[in-house]
């Protein structure tokens, strides 16, 4: 969550098609959520899963 937390400061707002994502871990820990190793979004698997098929 911190790695993905300094992502989203230095993307900013410009646009991500979000080509890979990973595993969101805290502690140790999985959250469940997924995030985009280019630009730190982080979402449920769900919601990147409706994006997907989107395209």
């Amino acid at each position: 969550m911190d790695e993905a937390s300094e992502r989203r400061k230095e993307w900013g707002d410009k646009p991500c098609d979000h080509p890979q994502v990973v595993k969101e871990y805290f502690l140790g820990t999985n959250t469940g959520d997924f995030v985009c190793t280019q630009c730190g979004k982080s979402a449920s698997s769900r919601e990147y899963l409706e994006k997907e098929q989107q395209k």
